[in-house]
């Protein structure tokens, strides 16, 4: 596997939630209409995708 392959196999979907959460935040603070439909969105895949890491029942750790 190449560097370029397993950066984006470690980083691509990080990368894309930052992304999306700073167009998601920059959206709300600047613009009007469907803007804040876009910024919901884009806010609301985040939310979602952190949720339903957190609900797995293989990450759950013992105290």
């Amino acid at each position: 596997m190449s560097s370029r392959q397993s950066f984006s196999k470690i980083w691509g979907a990080p990368v894309l939630l930052i992304v999306l959460t700073c167009f998601g935040l920059l959206a709300a603070l600047l613009g009007t209409g469907i803007w804040h439909w876009a910024s919901w969105l884009c806010l609301a895949i985040v939310l979602g995708t952190g949720i339903v890491y957190w609900l797995r029942p293989g990450n759950k750790k013992p105290v």
